[in-house]
Formats: C-alpha cells, structure tokens, sequence
C-alpha cells in the first residue's frame, strides 16, 4: 500500500456565511470508474448491480463523450478536474499516462500547459470546502504534485485557505479500500460541518480489460471486476444512508476517462466508438424518476452519432469534462477559471433547472 494524506480539512478561522455561497448540497463525489463501457448500466447486466442501478435513478445517458483527441486515462482525468479539453490554446495539454516526473522536471500541469491551471479543487478549497482525490492508481499522484502547498494558487476569495487544493490525497489499490478511505473522508467532512468535494477513482475494470479484454460475459474478468466496484460504491451509500449528518447531503456524479476494447486489451484509438463513449449520471443525494441528460438539456446539449465524437468546436454533446463544473454547481460555487466544458454551468439536472444557475 502506497499512502500520501495531506490534512488540512479545515482553516483555522471559522468561515463567515457570508463568504460561502448557499449551496444546493453539502457534499459531492465525482467517481470515476475505469475503463467503463456504458453496457454495465444497461439491461441486463445492470440487473445484477444493485449500486449502479441506483446511480441511474437520476438523470443520466449511455451515450456520453471523453476528450474528442484521446481516450487514455491521465488526460481524461485532468479534463474532469479542470473543464478543459486536451487540445487547443485553452487545452490542458497533459498526454502523458504513467506515473509522472517529480514536479520541478515536468511533473505538474502548469510545467506542461506553460501556466498554472485552476481546477475544481481551487474553487472548493479556496471557498472553504474539504478536498479529496482518492485513486486506485499511483498515477494521479499528478494532481496532488500540481496543486500542493508550494504549486497550488494564492487563495485571493475570502478567508485564506491557503495553496495546498487537495486536503487529503490518497491512494488505495483496492476498490474496497477506496470505498473506505471515501467515507472516511465523509464521515469526517460531515462531523466537521462543512461542505466537501471528492474526486474518486476505481480501477479495476479498466485492469481486467487491459487484462483479459472488456468482455461483459458472466464471470469474465472484466464482469467480476465491475461487480466489485458496485459492491464497493455501495459501501459509500449504505454508509451515508447511515449517518444523519450525511444522509439526503450527499450527491454522486458518476462517469469514466473511456471504454475499451480496441485494440482488444487496450483503448488507445479515439476514433472506436467503444473506446469513446461512456456514461454520465447523477444521484441528487436520494433515489429520484429517472430522466434522459440529453432531453434535459436539448438547448446547450447535442446529442451525437453513435458512431461520432465531435470535435471541440462542433455541437457540443455532454462530456466527461462536464464533470467539474457541475460538482462545483451542486455546491453552489462558480465555475473553474478559464475552464471551457460546461464553464456556464449550464448543464441542467432537473426538467425545471432548480439545482443549476440559471
């Protein structure tokens, strides 16, 4: 087990109301599985998974995009946190996908951008929220080496909370043990009475597809590793259930960096539809009538070809990228600096728009 937590859940001077927006919920996690292809979430197979099929009694769709250039996992991961694309002037322009240098010889997403890159984490940390990243790859070590307490931002909003963006960077190689160490995070972000954000990550499915291919076949690799991560998430939901200062304060965004499937053991070629598409769903904190993401937002939203990946200036369909500003608009604060994916936080959760920013 490889461990790095950096504490710091809370500033020393309580946060005047005033200086912290009111807030739709208290918490949100954006989890992230691996390599997951949106045929989990659908019948059959989701009939067996308990978890996601509670996911989806939300809005959600099987028909969400990764980056429109690539679909690996460290470039997909920093589009979520960051509500950029790869490519272009406002692009984060992270390719690499294994473990970063050190920071100082190449290893932040300022050293490889030219300039520093907010993220959701600045907007949460920098208005008083706890921060978590919790993965199951050592990779994402990358975040907590671009956003510590010597990288990270001034905090210029308010009370100084100063430039380290993640409170608690952990990484776990299990799905259980990601599960425990998220609602640890909870428990005590709840305990504390502030509002939190983490970005979680699971990896097991895309290991067994890396493995033994994304075979959705009972009892393959692949199938087992999924259950798993049910089994794993449901552990952070039977625990929020459980506990009052959590319970109906808890919102889940759930998504993936890419599919896979071509090449077989792999997921490299951003132009295979089962490598680029993915699903996107959202849990508003209780089980609620399902709804269609793309009909609720027919105005900003396009939906695309099964076959078809817009590019950056093209219609734009609902992206893994959505993905940080909208927990930041379930929180009630603003959009990513220079962010360029949903930066108006116009992806609408319900029919009458209630939980966004109008």
């Amino acid at each position: 087990m490889w461990l790095v937590v950096a504490v710091n859940v809370g500033c020393e001077t309580p946060v005047e109301p005033a200086a912290r927006p009111a807030h739709v919920f208290e918490h949100v996690l954006l989890i992230s599985v691996d390599g997951m292809r949106p045929e989990l979430l659908q019948a059959p197979i989701v009939e067996r998974t308990p978890t996601y099929a509670r996911l989806l009694r939300g809005p959600h769709t099987f028909n969400a995009r990764t980056d429109p250039d690539i679909t690996v996992t460290l470039p997909n991961h920093v589009s979520m946190a960051t509500g950029r694309l790869f490519a272009g002037p406002n692009g984060h322009g992270w390719l690499e996908n294994k473990d970063p240098p050190k920071a100082g010889e190449g290893g932040t997403i300022a050293e490889m951008h030219g300039e520093y890159v907010p993220s959701m984490f600045d907007v949460a940390n920098d208005h008083g929220f706890a921060t978590a990243l919790i993965a199951s790859k050592k990779k994402f070590v990358l975040f907590d080496q671009s956003y510590d307490e010597v990288r990270g931002a001034l905090d210029t909003h308010g009370v100084d909370d100063g430039r380290d963006k993640i409170d608690a960077f952990i990484f776990q190689e299990s799905s259980q043990q990601v599960a425990r160490a998220t609602l640890a995070f909870l428990r005590a972000a709840g305990a504390r009475g502030g509002g939190s954000l983490s970005f979680v990550h699971f990896a097991e499915t895309d290991t067994a597809g890396h493995t033994a291919g994304w075979d959705f076949a009972d009892e393959t690799l692949y199938r087992k590793a999924a259950l798993s991560i049910d089994s794993a998430i449901g552990e952070i939901m039977e625990g929020i259930d459980a506990d009052a200062a959590l319970r109906g304060h808890v919102a889940i965004i759930l998504t993936s960096d890419h599919g896979g499937g071509v090449p077989v053991l792999s997921h490299t070629d951003a132009k295979a539809a089962i490598n680029f598409t993915i699903p996107f769903a959202i849990w508003l904190a209780q089980d609620q009538p399902a709804s269609d993401l793309y009909e609720l937002n027919a105005s900003t939203r396009t939906r695309p070809a099964a076959d078809s990946n817009p590019s950056a200036d093209a219609a734009a369909p609902i992206r893994n990228a959505d993905a940080g500003n909208a927990a930041l608009m379930l929180l009630g604060l603003p959009a990513i600096p220079k962010s360029s994916v949903n930066a108006g936080q116009n992806l609408r959760v319900t029919a009458s728009g209630g939980t966004t920013k109008e």
